[in-house]
Order: C-alpha cells, then sequence, then structure tokens
C-alpha cells in the first residue's frame, strides 16, 4: 500500500495536531501527519506546498485544512480505494460542508461516487502521479482559488475529480478564517487567467 501523507497547514500548531491526531485515528489506514504551522503568515497555498516537498515522492498527499470536527470511521481508507480505482482519477474529496457545487448539496448518508470539475481543498486526497504531472499548486494565489485553479490544471491534462458522497466529514466553512485582502488579490488573479 503507498503511504499517505496528511498535510495539515494551520495558524495554530496545537489544534493542527489535534486535529490530525482525530484524523489519523478514525482513517481506516496507515498515515503520517505533517502539520504545518504558518509561522510566516504566508497562506495556505505556500504552506501546503512545504508540506508537499516534505512528503516522499511516493506518497499521496491528503490535505486537511484545521476547521475538521468529526470524521466517518474509514474516511480516509474509502478515499484511498477510490482514488486507485482508475488510473485517470487524480483526486477524491468527501461530503462536507463547502462552497463546491454539487457537493455542498450532499448529505450524511449519501453513497457512491461522481465526478465533478470541482474539490474544495478544506480535504482532498491526491495522487502522486498526479501532482508530479501538474506540479505543486501555483503559488501566485496566497490562500484562495489555489484550488479552483488545480483542479482546472488537472482537467486539461486528463485527470477526473471525484467526489466520494459516502464519506462525511464535518467541516467548519470558513472556520479556519478569511483574510480580505488575500481573498480580493487571489479572485484577481483566477479571473485575470481564465
Amino acid at each position: 500500500m503507498r503511504p499517505i501523507y496528511i498535510i495539515i497547514p494551520t495558524l495554530n500548531k496545537q489544534l493542527g495536531h489535534s486535529i490530525g491526531k482525530m484524523a489519523q485515528a478514525t482513517a481506516g489506514c496507515p498515515s503520517t501527519l505533517l502539520v504545518m504551522h504558518d509561522v510566516k503568515r504566508q497562506g495556505f497555498t505556500k504552506t501546503v506546498n512545504e508540506g508537499i516537498r516534505l512528503a516522499p515522492p511516493i506518497s499521496d498527499i491528503c490535505l486537511l485544512n484545521d476547521d475538521v470536527t468529526w470524521y466517518q470511521w474509514n474516511w480516509l481508507e474509502i478515499q484511498r480505494r477510490v482514488l486507485h480505482s482508475k488510473h485517470d482519477i487524480g483526486l477524491t474529496g468527501p461530503t462536507g460542508d463547502c462552497g463546491a457545487v454539487p457537493i455542498r448539496n450532499g448529505l450524511l448518508g449519501d453513497f457512491g461516487t461522481l465526478a465533478v470539475g470541482h474539490i474544495s481543498f478544506w480535504c482532498v486526497l491526491m495522487k502522486r502521479e498526479m501532482i508530479e504531472q501538474i506540479g505543486l499548486l501555483d503559488e501566485a494565489f496566497i490562500h484562495y482559488n489555489s484550488d479552483s485553479w488545480y483542479c482546472k490544471m488537472m482537467k486539461r491534462t486528463g485527470w477526473k475529480a471525484v467526489w466520494v458522497k459516502s464519506v462525511f466529514l464535518k467541516h467548519k466553512k470558513h472556520g479556519s478564517g478569511k483574510i480580505v485582502k488575500w481573498r480580493e488579490q487571489d479572485i484577481e488573479t483566477y479571473r485575470s487567467r481564465r
């Protein structure tokens, strides 16, 4: 079984470790935890990329926000099985409160999978081969929209994003906070690239 590294970008190291331990205890498969404490307040994208660089090149990557408060049993193992069920699946994500359509309409007790155009990176499991082909998240985005842009690049190169409806996590939407200046800059960057 390929190793999985759970990367938690956070401003609060203690919270990151607490969330990470809960995530690992319910994962249903072995994983290694990397809590990336953003002491420089550089934003989500750079912090995540630092974590990916630290993970061995043979590992899949699970990005997990520090605002996930409840985990379904076997949540990571179920996503892992779906991720490796077909060669063209590049990433998987669970059901939980987020802005992405149609995932935001998912409910506890849903089942099955669905190929979607976008998965929010509050929780996403990424296949290493896809990361090697596409590269890291684009650091032109500070904190927002790097997931939207990554999903666009993924789709353009033939990879698929799959929503694993049968995995439900409690996610506090925008629980990691909003920084208006970063949000405005990232929206402008995204619009300029369409």
